[in-house]
């Protein structure tokens, strides 16, 4: 239980120092668009 209380706070810290992902006006896809289906 210690070691994982250790490790979310290791990954907080990390989340933390990373810092926050910038904002932006519109959306953009992560996937092509081709070969979805409609």
């Amino acid at each position: 239980m210690a070691r994982a209380m250790k490790l979310a706070v290791e990954a907080g810290r990390l989340s933390y120092e990373a810092g926050r992902i910038p904002l932006k006006q519109y959306g953009t896809a992560s996937s092509p668009g081709e070969g979805l289906p409609v």
